[in-house]
């Protein structure tokens, strides 16, 4: 009975063995490759750019300023035609291609255009401003050196090059809509350029030294010991005389003060969108 538990022992353990000898080893795992990870590259100065150059601030929401915030469908017109006659006037050394569309576009269209001009005239003179003409005046110039912006001109003519193809195909009921797509579009490449600009100077811009706070420690001030001499009193001069009775005649030696030239901000009393462009470009 013994040995028939052995040899069932033996013949067990003899099978393991053998099983065991033709098991596949497990292959070890390798760990996954070690990628470097490199920082972002730094941001490049946008072309056109240079150091301490100006760019408008964010408002609140994030976005920045150009002339057409806020538009009316009146002035969304008129400021596209003023941006494709900046583009007709200044593009053609930057690829051209803009000059004859436009006077295509504004010959065909002529009636509508005017229309739509005194409507926007109308709504400059309708806001009470005894100075509206000057203010309409200054308005208008800076939405042509909005777009005579040199460091976009590139950018911008090519967007006005496609704008200006299209514009004269748009039916006259379509204009308004027309315009104020056109007008996102072509604002893009400032918008961007001070997107861009803005990165490179806060990457750039050295960090504030930080606040060390300091020990108070208490000073005592030293004593102060005061000495009253006697003054002798100055002997009376006819100059003297005469400053005495100049002052108790009540007659006051004049004083020449010069006098400034009184600096006035044209939109210091803005009341409207419409207005409040004249302090958005340096």
């Amino acid at each position: 009975m013994k040995a028939s538990k052995y040899l069932c022992w033996s013949l067990t353990g003899g099978l393991a063995v053998a099983l065991s000898g033709c098991m596949t080893p497990p292959v070890p795992v390798q760990p996954p490759p070690v990628v470097a990870t490199l920082p972002p590259p730094p941001p490049s100065m946008p072309a056109g750019g240079y150091v301490g150059m100006k760019s408008p601030a964010k408002r609140a929401d994030g976005t920045y300023g150009t002339p057409n915030l806020n538009n009316t469908d009146q002035a969304a017109v008129w400021h596209l035609r003023n941006a494709l006659n900046v583009a007709a006037l200044g593009c053609e050394q930057a690829g051209g291609g803009v000059i004859e569309p436009y006077n295509s576009w504004i010959t065909s269209h002529a009636a509508v255009l005017d229309r739509y001009y005194h409507a926007y005239i109308k709504e400059w003179q309708e806001t009470g401003w005894g100075d509206w003409e000057r203010v309409y005046d200054d308005n208008q110039t800076r939405i042509y050196n909005f777009y005579a912006q040199p460091a976009m001109r590139t950018a911008f003519c090519a967007v006005a090059r496609n704008e200006v193809t299209q514009i004269g195909q748009v039916a006259d009921d379509d204009l308004v809509a027309f315009a104020r797509a056109s007008l996102l579009r072509l604002d893009r490449p400032f918008v961007e350029f001070y997107a861009a600009y803005d990165a490179w100077r806060n990457y750039y811009d050295p960090a504030p030294p930080p606040v060390v706070r300091t020990v108070d420690v208490p000073v005592t001030p030293p004593s102060v010991v005061s000495t009253v001499q006697p003054v002798a009193e100055p002997p009376t001069t006819a100059a003297a005389a005469s400053d005495n009775v100049s002052m108790e005649s009540g007659t006051v030696p004049s004083m020449a003060t010069p006098v400034g030239e009184t600096s006035v901000n044209p939109s210091a009393h803005l009341s409207s969108e419409a207005r409040s462009f004249a302090d958005m470009q340096p």
